[in-house]
């Protein structure tokens, strides 16, 4: 079989299921079978000739590959970040900024809050370490009347880590675009930092710009009872994932 040849025939602008590519390359081979097209599949994307852009999504073109997501960080997190690393090293937790939404926003965050996720069983005493160290502007899972009545400037605001998020394995303490997702749809005291009816533009943007493990997002998003608001704001479009 001509691979090169049935590569050729694919559109450049366009993403292919795994079905739809078996049956491509079967109109060149009717007797392929899957065992062999899943070899065929892997060494193809070994080689760049083939490249996985989404959950079942495939493509020939390379700049369709978009980056994992990093967030950068501003000094209020940074501070906060140092402090929790130096005092408590085996500390599970993940940090997160309202401002980082900036990135996906048509009207600007002016005001940045920085939330701290820390596991359930530690976060109260965490919460109590920080109200000690930044004084009374620390805030411990408040719902959107309590955020509004006690946020101040440069305010913290612990919440718990949830189980089963999705966390990244080289900066486990960097937020992840599969989490930031659903927390901002999950987390009252984040959705009210920016009107929900953005929404619809964060997504959009994240879509354009950034990988997102659709497959990941899903689970997390049904642990915390947000998948089915999840999905009116992922729709039937294409959602990059790795």
């Amino acid at each position: 079989m001509n691979i090169d040849y049935t590569l050729v025939s694919l559109k450049d602008d366009k993403t292919y299921s795994r079905n739809e590519l078996i049956e491509v390359f079967r109109k060149e081979n009717k007797d392929l079978n899957d065992s062999t097209f899943r070899w065929m599949l892997y060494n193809m994307q070994l080689n760049n000739r083939l490249f996985r852009v989404g959950y079942d999504e495939y493509t020939i073109s390379e700049k369709r590959v978009l980056p994992e997501y990093r967030p950068f960080y501003t000094e209020d997190v940074l501070k906060v970040k140092c402090l929790l690393e130096k005092k408590y090293p085996e500390l599970s937790f993940v940090m997160f900024e309202s401002v980082a939404l900036n990135e996906f926003l048509n009207h600007q965050i002016a005001q940045n809050t920085v939330y701290v996720q820390v596991e359930k069983d530690l976060s109260t005493y965490i919460f109590d370490s920080l109200k000690q160290e930044l004084g009374g502007m620390v805030l411990y899972k408040p719902n959107k009347n309590e955020f509004s009545k006690y946020w101040t400037r440069g305010c913290v605001v612990v919440l718990e880590l949830i189980s089963q998020a999705p966390l990244s394995s080289e900066q486990p303490h960097e937020i992840t675009m599969e989490k930031m997702l659903v927390d901002i749809i999950a987390d009252k005291s984040i959705e009210a930092t920016y009107s929900p009816a953005e929404l619809p533009e964060i997504f959009k943007n994240v879509r354009k710009n950034y990988r997102v493990d659709v497959k990941k997002m899903n689970r997390y998003a049904g642990r915390r009872g947000k998948a089915e608001i999840l999905g009116r704001y992922m729709g039937a479009e294409n959602i990059y994932a790795v």
